[in-house]
């Protein structure tokens, strides 16, 4: 009877185990997944996903980081960078009380007059992506986020046109009572960041144009000044003595 006890609890411990397994680590790779391909559908880049953690007990997600490629023929590897991203989530209802984005990395190229933040809303607005949204046997949920902010965030904005680099400061971002599949969210989301990089962006060259325009007239007034005042100075210097 003994052993019977310790075969029955043997076989309880193992159950919970594969219990454990299929509601965590299986959730989270289930939410990684959707994550990974409803952000590459919505931005027309790779989207990397570090990791991510569930906990049904304490009602919370934590994604480690998220990393959203540059399109082709940018300089850096990556365009955004977010890490340490924290939901409160309600997983009986699908739905995310808040979620905060807090210093994640931004950066902006300019190429050819256009720039990566420029070519990735184009994407998101055509909804050209060849990526399929979803396996289409497993619909995608309809999520509702009550509460959602990027707070704090770095941006740098880099000009190869104009070879120049500058920082810039992006307010605080903040959305709320949203609701749609993980795609239809990615695409309301993205939409809003973008708009408001697109924004910084503008603003951020034309004070590079406004720059490099002053400096240009700077150079030219200098090199007048100089052939003027050199010209005099020739002119002014006595000729050498013979001996």
């Amino acid at each position: 009877m003994h052993k019977l006890f310790m075969t029955l609890g043997l076989i309880m411990l193992v159950g919970a185990g594969f219990a454990w397994y299929f509601v965590n680590v299986r959730m989270d790779s289930m939410i990684e997944s959707r994550l990974e391909r409803a952000a590459t559908v919505s931005l027309g880049n790779h989207v990397e996903v570090g990791g991510v953690e569930t906990d049904l007990r304490k009602g919370t997600l934590t994604v480690r980081e998220i990393s959203v490629a540059n399109p082709p023929g940018y300089k850096n590897p990556y365009a955004m960078r977010f890490t340490g991203v924290e939901a409160a989530v309600d997983y009986d209802n699908l739905e995310i009380k808040r979620v905060v984005l807090d210093r994640p990395e931004f950066l902006i190229e300019e190429l050819g007059g256009t720039t990566n933040i420029q070519q990735m809303l184009d994407a998101l607005e055509s909804g050209g992506s060849v990526v399929s949204a979803a396996d289409p046997s497993q619909p995608e949920p309809v999520i509702v986020i009550r509460h959602f902010r990027i707070d704090q965030a770095r941006a740098g904005f880099e000009s190869g046109s104009l070879d120049r680099y500058t920082e810039l400061k992006v307010d605080a971002i903040e959305m709320h009572d949203l609701k749609g599949t993980p795609t239809e969210l990615a695409n309301q989301i993205g939409k809003e960041v973008l708009e408001q990089l697109k924004s910084d962006a503008a603003m951020a060259l034309l004070e590079a144009q406004a720059l490099k325009k002053a400096g240009d007239l700077g150079d030219q007034l200098s090199n007048s000044l100089g052939k003027i005042f050199g010209d005099d100075e020739a002119a002014e210097e006595p000729p050498d003595s013979e001996d």
